[in-house]
């Protein structure tokens, strides 16, 4: 009886953590070659503390995503916050990835509206964070998501200059930075390369597509080859891109604000020898987008996270599920019983996943 135990456990622990994606499909489906490095996954990310409590989110806590630094971080703290971040990526030989979030009158007061309080203070911010950011030539820096999209859309001051000067500042950090330019049902292609070059694209690595959106990653990419094609109309060559990719595994939404049928997307994959240096997980998966839905203004939000993973909300906990076969396990054979059986969901809970996967996956070329 204990062998057979042992084993069906071992079976559950193959079940439970040799992952949902196949690490070739990226790779294969992408066409491109994958990079030798690994991408930072930060012990601070709420995920890890909703996983502690639920095992049903293990598949977003244990995936490298983006570190967002905004409101929370100040201009007299900027510089220990990101250092702390890069110091943690450094210890784990993995590649951090920083977002810059804190523009004046950000998201023009819409879900995640807020950002520094002037000009004088978001510049102050930045020389704080690229600063810190100088000699880092690893990390992978995105500047203020739907920032330039918005251009004119609200009161914003001189936004132009004022992203001009993130860039020019960041620009001399030696990090790998990227402009967010929205995504393709946002501005014309021909309109994202016009603000992308305003704003001196052509002295930074290039630009970010799909952050927070779920537009599918085969049309991101058509997109992003398009702008690097009107940009090089305007003289501007050798541009490279990023995609998000945490959400988009079940294409677009009628609504961006915590959509109940969008799922998680390609897993996070950096690339090297052609203009896609990556798909990322840049906003959060399972982290709410806004106070809609019924979900909180910031967070984690677990509703949101459940639907990403195609599980169903009143499904029971998989700690419930362990402590259930625990307590059968106390009367012998029937123990067994209740493992097996919790192993058996959790199998049914990877083969959901793995579906959302292979249909984000039937989108890249």
């Amino acid at each position: 009886m204990a062998a057979v135990v042992v084993a069906v456990l071992a079976s559950v622990v193959v079940i439970s953590y040799s992952g949902w994606w196949n690490p070739s499909n990226t790779e294969s489906l992408a066409g491109r070659d994958p990079a030798n490095a690994e991408l930072y996954i930060d012990p601070d990310m709420q995920s890890i503390a909703a996983a502690r409590e639920d095992a049903r989110f293990d598949p977003i806590a244990t995936t490298p995503q983006a570190k967002w630094f905004t409101d929370w971080s100040t201009s007299e703290t900027v510089q220990d916050d990101v250092g702390d971040y890069l110091d943690g990526a450094a210890a784990a030989d993995a590649v951090p990835t920083v977002v810059l979030y804190r523009i004046p009158q950000r998201d023009c007061g819409s879900w995640s509206t807020g950002g520094a309080a002037d000009e004088q203070e978001y510049r102050d911010w930045v020389k704080g964070a690229a600063a810190e950011l100088k000699g880092h030539d690893d990390a992978l820096v995105i500047i203020e998501p739907d920032a330039l999209p918005q251009l004119g859309k609200c009161e914003q001051g001189d936004r132009l200059d004022t992203l001009t000067f993130a860039v020019d500042a960041l620009a001399t950090t030696g990090a790998r930075v990227y402009i967010d330019a929205g995504h393709e049902n946002w501005l014309s292609a021909a309109e994202a390369a016009d603000r992308l070059s305003k704003v001196g694209v052509d002295k930074v690595r290039g630009f970010s597509l799909n952050v927070a959106a779920h537009y599918t990653t085969q049309r991101e990419i058509a997109y992003a080859e398009d702008v690097r094609s009107e940009l090089s109309k305007l003289g501007i060559t050798d541009v490279h891109y990023v995609i998000d990719t945490g959400r988009n595994g079940a294409g677009p939404q009628g609504d961006n604000c915590n959509p109940p049928g969008a799922r998680l997307g390609h897993e996070p994959q950096l690339f090297e020898g052609d203009a896609l240096d990556g798909f990322l997980w840049v906003k959060n998966p399972g982290e709410t987008d806004g106070a809609c839905r019924g979900g909180p203004a910031s967070g984690f939000w677990a509703p949101a996270a459940l639907d990403l993973l195609g599980l169903d909300q009143d499904e029971r906990t998989s700690s419930q599920l362990s402590a259930g076969w625990i307590r059968l396990g106390a009367v012998g054979g029937a123990g067994l019983v209740g493992l097996v059986a919790w192993a058996l969901a959790r199998r049914r809970t990877r083969d959901r996943l793995r579906g959302a996967a292979e249909h984000a996956a039937r989108q890249v070329p």
